[in-house]
């Protein structure tokens, strides 16, 4: 596998870590524009699974066992993940915390920022293998892997920042902390890079671990969060951004098709 490419990719995923800048300079979380962003979000996963990822694999490698327990795995994986640290600092999902207020006469929970940067480290690095993964198929479905991967990364850095201020870290070591925690996605790049040379088509089995872990992200993290609050207006803007998530990667496929 060449390097450069998915590396370039997964660097640029990282540097939307700095997009929670603005929610320092400006408090955004609760904008009806975030919660649309994270609809479409989902989407843009939903749909790399399902319009790029699965079916790549299926021509490759047929429909197999092996493909159900990989997606399986992944999805797994991440409420396993999920578990540990929700258990450990007793908050449901770090998207939740978005919405809440952040009060800096109350106690700092030093403690939650910690566990934050950890969580947001192992799922960095997952995103870094499948990432990884998509290349290993083309060079196109990589580059919808990793447009989808950012989709998802702008609403969830902004819910890493958020927690990172309630924690009471001071501005510059956010920034700083978050743009090195965003860089474990390079770490996956390079382990699949190196497995490529001691298990031969290792896509096949990494590719649906991929597609379990975009599933679950997208449908245990991000559209819950269209839920919480109610409304006509809003569940339609939600839903269209959802809709048009969809089309993007459907659009994607249609270009790699040419």
């Amino acid at each position: 596998m060449d390097l450069i490419m998915p590396i370039a990719a997964t660097f640029l995923v990282s540097l939307v870590s700095f997009v929670g800048i603005f929610f320092l300079i400006k408090r955004v979380s609760k904008s009806i524009l975030i919660t649309a962003f994270v609809s479409f979000a989902a989407g843009s996963l939903i749909g790399d699974v399902f319009f790029h990822l699965l079916p790549e694999h299926i021509e490759l490698h047929g429909y197999t066992n092996e493909s159900v327990l990989g997606i399986l795995f992944g999805i797994t994986i991440m409420l396993i993940i999920e578990a540990y640290l929700h258990c450990s600092h007793d908050s449901s999902t770090e998207i939740e915390v978005i919405e809440k207020e952040h009060d800096h006469n109350h106690h700092l929970h030093n403690h939650l920022g910690k566990l934050n940067i950890i969580g947001d480290g192992i799922h960095n690095f997952l995103d870094g293998v499948a990432i990884a993964s998509s290349f290993l198929i083309s060079p196109e479905i990589g580059i919808a892997t990793t447009i989808a991967v950012i989709f998802h990364e702008i609403p969830q850095e902004i819910a890493d920042v958020s927690v990172l201020v309630y924690s009471g870290w001071n501005k510059a070591r956010i920034l700083v902390i978050n743009f090195l925690t965003a860089l474990t996605a390079m770490l996956g790049v390079v382990l699949v890079f190196v497995l490529t040379n001691f298990i031969e088509d290792l896509e096949k089995y990494l590719v649906p671990v991929a597609a379990g872990q975009f599933i679950y992200i997208a449908l245990a993290d991000l559209l819950p969060v269209i839920h919480r609050k109610a409304g006509v207006k809003k569940y339609i803007v939600e839903i269209a951004a959802f809709i048009i998530g969809l089309i993007i990667m459907f659009l994607l496929q249609s270009f790699e098709a040419e």
